[in-house]
């Protein structure tokens, strides 16, 4: 069961978001031999495919992966407003593996 994590960033930020991925009793899991990470975020929640697809992030590892620890640049072009997302990898079986996901929301800048 992925964990329920809601997101809010100011439209057109960039900042790279960090996820750390604990297993269910709480403890940090080894990332390192995990490919694949991806961040997708949609228009709906549960999409039944992808035409309401807005934006797929490729992650990376932000050390050597044994503190547990991804990262996603965003392209900083959605929208103003919720959208919703989730984000994925292949583990060391090659099998996928659905760790977070939840709202993401996009604020107005003051600036604009």
């Amino acid at each position: 069961m992925a964990t329920e994590i809601d997101i809010e960033k100011t439209r057109g930020d960039t900042r790279r978001h960090i996820f750390l991925v604990k297993d269910k009793a709480g403890s940090v899991v080894d990332i390192s031999a995990w490919t694949i990470f991806k961040l997708t975020i949609t228009s709906i929640k549960a999409p039944p495919d992808a035409t309401t697809l807005e934006e797929v992030m490729s992650g990376s590892l932000v050390t050597d992966g044994s503190d547990g620890r991804v990262g996603y640049t965003p392209a900083g072009t959605l929208d103003i407003g919720k959208h919703f997302y989730d984000t994925e990898a292949l583990d060391e079986n090659s099998e996928l593996i659905t760790f977070a996901e939840g709202e993401y929301v996009v604020t107005q800048d003051r600036g604009k």
